[in-house]
């Protein structure tokens, strides 16, 4: 869709979910080949760069833990998203064509809206890579979240077309969506209780 007119890149930060079987880098050589295991994982079909094991680049462009710049031709950032989302991507990226590629900021300059729905959809394979310690760690940091993304993981082949795509749902499609994630959640809760 973009072709010729955009250079896209991923950036390789750190270990997302360290654990027992992918445990936190401890050289950049190491990182270096965990981005291209990355790249060929998910099929990447762009470069993947990997950071320094002191992560100058993500600390300098913030730190946030799945952020999305968008850089114009001269080099400003365009657009900034503290939680990687397509949708919003694609607006920013649209609205910047249409004006020549060079005009920061452009969709509002920046989305601050944790887009979770996605990551507990999409995110099970990244999160189960670290083993079990890191399952653990993500459940103890966020009560539910690995629990919701096994679930997604498991709802994917129904959700996915709803959740993973470039254009936004429209607004009452997305509540219902939350709502029915929301509830398939609960319903799980309180199976589980059950079986203790």
């Amino acid at each position: 869709m973009y072709a010729d007119r955009v250079q896209f890149l991923d950036v390789l930060i750190r270990e997302a979910h360290p654990g027992g079987s992918r445990p936190p880098f401890t050289s950049d050589e190491q990182k270096r080949e965990a981005a291209r295991t990355y790249k060929r994982e998910e099929a990447i079909p762009w470069t993947v760069l990997a950071d320094d094991l002191a992560g100058t680049v993500h600390q300098a462009y913030g730190g946030m833990a799945d952020p999305l710049y968008l850089i114009d031709a001269s080099g400003r950032v365009a657009f900034y998203g503290m939680w990687t989302d397509p949708p919003s991507l694609k607006g920013a990226l649209d609205e910047l064509l249409a004006r020549g590629g060079s005009a920061a900021p452009v969709a509002g300059g920046i989305d601050r809206v944790p887009h979770i729905l996605a990551s507990f959809v999409d995110g099970w394979r990244g999160v189960s890579r670290g083993g079990i310690g890191a399952l653990l760690d993500y459940e103890l940091g966020v009560p539910g979240s690995a629990t919701l993304t096994f679930l997604g993981h498991l709802a994917k082949p129904l959700l996915a077309p709803l959740v993973l795509r470039a254009t936004p749902l429209p607004l009452p499609a997305r509540i219902a969506v939350a709502a029915g994630f929301g509830a398939a959640a609960g319903l799980g809760a309180a199976m589980l209780r059950r079986r203790r």
